[in-house]
């Protein structure tokens, strides 16, 4: 463990500069000219007119970290597995169909997550549209341990506000960037609401290897963790102290499957404790996901990948993970009986049944190819793709 320990050290270290470099010389594509001159007022940012993006100095990303809450100042603990994510379908666990969520979903979902000791925080888990308040308030008269949410209208945000000022414990979940490297313009008034208010906020971002992120291990953490700098980095600028939790998903399109995302490789859940590693370095907050599953219901299949992720994570040590216990393949859907058994999977598995894994080794073509790509999501036909499969995450 200390020599596998030892790797991911020197590995997080390089991903962070080469991070760094993706943000100074190729760039953030921001159409935001709120956004543009927020930077660009610090003297230590630049737009270029060429391309549409924005360039930011070292110094200034350094700046926000040196802001930033520190882990120790978090209320999620370490070694944290949590009910994340939001599903747009239930899967109807005696018929396989699959059905539109319900307040009742939300109410057992937070109900089991209050009485469950190895699940310490919940985002809603399903997705109930346009009830952003209704969905918070379920969720809080159920729940009394640390809570995810999302709101990006008026109301919603101002409900987020009074519970965050009344209860605590809450963090408001967001999406600025369309991987790669692209700012997601509905996104960017409700951040910058959120964060004028000072609600905590976490920054989530999900480049896919081979279709939206570099398809290598060190290329792909490369790109996602850039992405979660620039959040970081804007919401510090905004508001200096902000709480903001580094929630970068680096995933993998898996080629032998028609580029569908997999959940259940054992590289995901490395990848997802790579950044982790990365985020610990910095001392800061990170959320990101493990123990999922590429079954589309709750078999055999979906339990092994399961204890594989939470081994994973019990051997190594790791901040919060999220989409633990009730989602199938890709998210999509959400199945309460997976939900419970996985809870005891969780409390049987021990550190003891984590699977070798041999670390890729740097790959100094992942910056490269985040240069040629820049915003563009050109990765399934740019040949460090083409050479890199069959090589990288096989399993």
């Amino acid at each position: 463990m200390d020599t596998m320990n030892t790797e991911m050290d020197k590995l997080a270290e390089r991903i962070h500069t080469d991070a760094i470099h993706v943000l100074e010389e190729v760039g953030v594509k921001c159409n935001s000219k709120r956004i543009r001159r927020i930077f660009e007022d610090t003297g230590m940012a630049a737009f270029d007119e060429t391309t549409g993006h924005i360039h930011i100095l070292a110094p200034l990303v350094e700046q926000a970290l040196n802001t930033t809450p520190k882990r120790d100042q978090y209320w999620i603990p370490e070694n944290s597995f949590g009910v994340g994510g939001t599903a747009p379908f239930v899967c109807d666990d005696n018929t396989g169909e699959l059905v539109s969520p319900t307040f009742e979903h939300v109410t057992r979902i937070a109900k089991i997550v209050n009485e469950t000791d190895v699940i310490n925080f919940m985002a809603r888990g399903v997705l109930i549209p346009k009830q952003e308040v209704k969905v918070m308030d379920t969720i809080i008269e159920n729940c009394d341990k640390p809570i995810y949410v999302a709101a990006v209208t008026e109301q919603g945000i101002a409900r987020a506000k009074e519970i965050h000022e009344s209860r605590g414990g809450l963090t408001i979940q967001f999406s600025i960037i369309n991987s790669p490297l692209n700012i997601i313009q509905s996104m960017v008034d409700p951040f910058l609401s959120c964060v004028e208010k000072g609600i905590p906020i976490y920054v989530s971002t999900m480049p896919m290897a081979g279709l939206s992120g570099p398809y290598s291990m060190s290329g792909l953490l490369t790109l996602t963790h850039a992405e979660g700098l620039f959040g970081i980095t804007l919401a510090q600028l905004i508001r200096p102290g902000i709480v903001t939790v580094h929630a970068g998903l680096p995933s993998i399109a898996n080629i032998r499957k028609s580029y569908s995302v997999d959940l259940g490789l054992i590289s995901h859940n490395i990848a997802n404790l790579l950044l982790e590693k990365i985020n610990k370095r910095l001392g800061i907050p990170s959320n990101q996901t493990a123990g999922t599953t590429s079954q589309e219901f709750p078999n055999k299949t979906a339990e092994k990948e399961a204890v594989m992720g939470f081994a994973l994570m019990k051997k190594y040590g790791f901040h919060q993970m999220r989409h633990c216990f009730g989602f199938l393949k890709e998210l999509v859907s959400f199945s309460m009986a997976k939900l419970e058994r996985h809870i005891e999977l969780c409390r049987q598995t021990g550190p003891e049944l984590a699977p070798d894994y041999q670390l890729d080794a740097y790959d100094p073509e992942g910056l490269e190819v985040i240069k040629r790509c820049g915003s563009v999501p050109n990765y399934m036909r740019d040949n460090h793709t083409l050479s890199n499969t069959g090589k990288s995450f096989l399993i």
